[in-house]
């Protein structure tokens, strides 16, 4: 598994606990590398993605939320909602990462850790912020 995908499922298990506990961020990043054995290269861009995420977690719901007509947000699987924030995050504030690979990053993400229906799901929602995103740029 490439390094960065690694990053964003390891991204996705924290935002995951995030919404379950309602910890603070920082908190549980911590407590999550002092739980796993994370490669120290790993680090960085699941942090990235965690604090950045959290920190536009209104915006980004919200382009969820307006994307995902037929899903109120607390319906979703939480796995697909933390996949979709981190998708989204790259999407609307990496511009250094292709959208393209934002989308087929989650897609594969979900096959592994969400449920069959997950990946198509995911892509319809992610491919339409896409589209959305680049109309207005």
């Amino acid at each position: 598994m490439p390094s960065r995908r690694k990053s964003r499922v390891i991204a996705m298990q924290m935002l995951y606990q995030i919404h379950l506990t309602a910890e603070p961020v920082q908190l549980v990043i911590e407590k999550f590398w002092q739980s796993q054995d994370i490669s120290v290269e790993l680090r960085p861009f699941a942090r990235q993605l965690v604090e950045g995420t959290a920190s536009h977690l209104e915006t980004i719901d919200a382009e969820l939320q307006a994307t995902s007509k037929n899903w109120r947000l607390h319906r979703m699987p939480v796995v697909d909602l933390s996949i979709l924030r981190i998708a989204t995050y790259e999407i609307l504030y990496i511009n250094e990462i292709d959208p393209a690979t934002s989308i087929n990053e989650a897609i594969e993400i979900a096959k592994s850790y969400s449920t069959p229906n997950s990946p198509k799901f995911i892509n319809g929602v992610l491919d339409n912020i896409r589209k959305k995103h680049q109309e207005s740029s």
